[in-house]
């Protein structure tokens, strides 16, 4: 009879009875009043670290980025840092871009609203994604959305009735910190001099100096910041009475979107109201100790859930939750928060990884590979796509042909019937196959990132993935094992959120 209690209570729904009436559930056991105290503090610390954590993250990043004392690793507010050039495998950041320059400003909105000036490409592609302190990204400049000519936008914050210059676009953002981030396409070294000189026309200048000689910045120091230690390890490290403190002055700093009433609502239980300061102090032993609870059960269920959206196929990965724009879906903000602050919109980059070749094994330099897309099968971009291949910590492969991605952009030589095939090896394959080669490390494992800007909806709406690496080694002599001499990688780390 088991199997039909769910028709049951089915029907009771239908029937407008309540469901108890079809079955009897077991009396609640009653809690004490302190336990039930406990309890209700540690659900609300659990949910509001989830809620909170890219909020402080954020600000964190902004005052590392901004703090005067990092020099050419930062930038002073209204102000962007350029990435001049690619640098040497050994000496990028992990998980380089190799198809764009990169440039990255923090807008302080705080005395009034900022003008972002953007010179004419002529038809280069960039993309300016703009992120609130919630990591939601709320708007994007670039070829996609907006062109490529000449423009100012005025970014204004929260509340402002002011008026505008004439003939200049308006975008009201949500916080009043507003993190930038610039990409511009550059395709080799030979085209650095021209992105610079297009990095130097992108300003952020304060709307009450516009038209006026430019004035030196009066920078703060912030002598209660901690420079040396990574920002998601100071966030992870945190006590709770520390970090709730902290995240309700933000709080009042920082609006709430307007679909976070029921988020509010719960943080309420456990004394966080928007808009007041928090002090852990006051509350009584029950409530601080549901807190704690909370606080370590929500670093758990990051730690749990990290992964778990990811779809896996032909040893790709592709994330399939949200990414950019979060809604309500706190633990995913959460967890794209912790990996990458920040992401852009997948209609303008989506990023695949290949940690995994046809035998489910993990690639290594050891091995040779090849990769074949039919004709009517090759990344589905509607601007560009590339593959690049990095080692077990995230770096580019350094090689004597200075090569470190595959893509449309190269001269590949495809077959006749349109299909491509692409070569991955340490030692070179044939000479006919070389325009199509992109050299792996000696040994070690390898991670492999596709790019795609501007990807075509067969690929947004999960209907697209590549085809699986297929491990090509030459067949060794009879009753030699070609595994004997090369010992299986671990899995190769992972790329934060695959940084564009």
């Amino acid at each position: 009879m088991r199997r039909f209690v769910p028709l049951a209570l089915c029907l009771a729904c239908l029937a407008g009875t309540p469901a108890s009436t079809a079955l009897a559930a077991p009396a609640a056991a009653r809690l004490t009043p302190a336990a039930a105290a406990t309890e209700v503090a540690q659900q609300a610390a659990m949910e509001g670290y989830l809620y909170f954590y890219p909020l402080v993250t954020m600000d964190l990043n902004r005052r590392q980025f901004t703090h005067p004392s990092r020099g050419a690793q930062g930038a002073a507010a209204n102000t962007f840092l350029h990435g001049r050039g690619l640098p040497p495998a050994g000496e990028a950041a992990p998980w380089a871009n190799p198809d764009m320059l990169r440039s990255t400003g923090w807008i302080d909105l705080t005395a009034g609203p900022v003008v972002l000036s953007a010179p004419d490409t002529q038809g280069r592609r960039y993309s300016l994604t703009l992120v609130d302190m919630w990591t939601d990204a709320f708007a994007m400049l670039g070829k996609r959305t907006t062109g490529t000519g000449k423009s100012n936008t005025v970014i204004v914050p929260p509340g402002w009735t002011g008026t505008l210059p004439s003939g200049m676009a308006r975008i009201d953002a949500p916080t009043p910190h507003v993190l930038a981030k610039l990409l511009i396409q550059a395709d080799r070294p030979a085209d650095f001099a021209a992105v610079n000189a297009l990095q130097d026309g992108y300003a952020l200048t304060p709307l009450s100096q516009w038209n006026l000689p430019a004035q030196s910045q009066r920078v703060k120091s912030d002598p209660n910041l901690d420079l040396k230690i990574a920002v998601r390890e100071q966030v992870e490290s945190m006590p709770t009475d520390a970090f709730f403190t902290y995240a309700a002055e933000l709080l009042r700093k920082n609006p709430p979107h307007a679909t976070d009433q029921p988020m509010l609502a719960k943080l309420r239980q456990a004394g966080l109201i928007a808009g007041r300061p928090f002090d852990f102090d006051k509350l009584d032993h029950p409530a601080k100790q549901g807190m704690r609870r909370g606080l370590r059960a929500a670093r758990e269920r990051m730690q749990a859930a990290a992964g778990a959206s990811l779809r896996n196929l032909n040893g790709w990965q592709q994330e399939t939750a949200s990414v950019g724009v979060y809604g309500n879906a706190y633990l995913r903000r959460a967890l794209a928060a912790q990996a990458q602050p920040g992401a852009s919109l997948p209609e303008d980059l989506t990023v695949l990884l290949l940690a995994a070749d046809n035998q489910g094994a993990p690639i290594n330099g050891a091995h040779r590979y090849f990769l074949h897309f039919e004709g009517g099968q090759l990344p589905p971009a509607g601007a560009l796509w590339s593959l690049a291949a990095y080692d077990s910590q995230g770096m580019p492969v350094a090689n004597m042909l200075g090569r470190h991605t595959l893509g449309d952009r190269q001269p590949l030589r495809y077959n006749a019937d349109g299909s491509l095939d692409l070569h991955f090896s340490q030692t070179p394959p044939a000479p006919e196959d070389q325009a199509n080669w992109l050299p792996l490390p000696a040994s070690g494992a390898v991670t492999m990132l596709l790019r795609m800007y501007e990807p075509q909806p067969v690929l947004l709406d999960g209907l697209w993935m590549p085809p699986a690496l297929v491990r090509d080694d030459p067949q060794p002599p009879a009753g030699v094992d070609s595994d004997v001499d090369v010992e299986p990688a671990a899995s190769a780390a992972q790329p934060s959120e695959k940084k564009p």
